[in-house]
């Protein structure tokens, strides 16, 4: 979900895969939940994910703005626009079964207006909001340097930008998130701050960066969310998709907690190049974060098919909810915790596999064509 594939930036690879471990983790309950004692998730993940796809972007694409645009529409929000449309498909045609009993029906809103606030409609598929609501910064981004053309200045507009991010917090604080095209705003400033972050950080602060001694990178962003969480108590802000669940009156910290776990784990990815640079895995994660964000709930559902037939054919004896899954496409086998593990598995293997198939019957089906 960048603007270049993080495979040709070793460090950028090894970032993106840990992002989106990180957003299967909280999907499923947290089961590995890594430094999240210290760096809760949802304090930094999604701003995370902006901030990588600012690195990758470049100023000369917008040279012929229009082509950038339609690439973006190509390559981003049509993949995104199919898969909505095959998951309220499939939605609808379980609803008609009664096999399941949420999602909405397809209409145009559903379509064309609720993934852009929400993404609620179908459940199945409500973790990618990230998609349109990145798709709508990168448009407005290329926009905006496009119109200001040589009058932009890095140095001016990062700080513009990101007092726009806090600013967009403290709107969403006094309930202005509750108005569809304010949430659309909202939403957009406070990602695109983070957006022009990562392009900053890549064009100004990137070689002075990596000369700060590692242990400083690791330590400070550990005190400063350490110092915060000694005044807050939480540094979640929980419901980005709905800019909501920023929890006190402090604007700045959702800010700063996201930056704390970027110079964090940007400086662990750094750290484990070395050692993962090579990793065909770690690579073939980072390459399908999109993927990933767009099926994993799909394939958790899946496993709680498999528990809910072993279930019936008493092979295994649990307290499943059978009511519970099929009334939410969010409903996680929780009494026993540990097992939580196997959501992060399929979480990530089955989109993966997905994509490994789609990939190797396209490659069968070129090759067949070209015969």
């Amino acid at each position: 979900m960048s603007e270049l594939s993080p495979k040709n930036n070793k460090q950028f690879m090894i970032l993106s895969a840990i992002a989106i471990f990180f957003v299967v983790d909280a999907h499923a309950l947290s089961p590995f939940y890594i430094m999240a004692n210290i760096m809760p998730y949802n304090s930094f993940f999604m701003p995370l994910f902006a901030f990588i796809s600012g690195y990758f972007f470049k100023p000369q694409k917008l040279d012929k703005l229009s082509h950038y645009l339609l690439t973006k529409i190509k390559t981003l929000y049509l993949p995104f626009f199919l898969w909505n449309l095959t998951y309220g498909v499939l939605v609808n045609i379980l609803r008609s079964f009664d096999l399941i009993q949420y999602g909405e029906p397809i209409t145009f809103h559903t379509l064309f207006v609720e993934p852009f606030l929400g993404c609620f409609m179908f459940q199945i598929n409500s973790p990618s909001w990230y998609i349109p609501a990145i798709f709508t910064v990168i448009v407005i981004y290329a926009i905006c340097r496009k119109l200001l053309g040589p009058l932009w200045n890095d140095w001016v507009l990062t700080p513009v930008t990101s007092l726009f991010g806090i600013a967009c917090v403290y709107y969403s604080r006094q309930g202005y998130n509750s108005a569809p095209l304010y949430l659309v705003i909202l939403k957009m400033g406070f990602l695109l701050a983070f957006y022009q972050f990562g392009y900053f950080y890549k064009e100004h602060l990137e070689k002075s960066f990596k000369k700060i001694p590692k242990i400083l990178l690791l330590f400070l962003p550990v005190a400063i969310n350490s110092v915060l969480l000694y005044i807050t108590h939480d540094l979640n802000f929980i419901d980005l998709v709905n800019m909501s669940g920023f929890l006190n009156d402090y604007y700045f910290i959702p800010f700063l907690t996201s930056l704390s776990g970027i110079c964090f784990w940007l400086t662990v990815s750094d750290m484990l190049v070395p050692i993962w640079s090579d990793n065909k895995l770690v690579n073939y994660i980072s390459n399908h974060t999109f993927t990933i964000m767009m099926h994993h709930i799909l394939f958790f559902n899946l496993y709680n098919l498999l528990l809910a037939v072993l279930t019936k054919m008493s092979v295994i004896h649990i307290p499943f909810d059978f009511e519970a899954f099929r009334s939410t496409a969010w409903y996680r086998y929780e009494p026993l915790w540990q097992c939580n593990v196997w959501y992060v598995f399929f979480g990530l293997a089955g989109p993966l596999l997905l994509r490994y198939l789609y990939d190797s019957i396209k490659k069968h089906l070129i090759t067949c064509i070209r015969k």
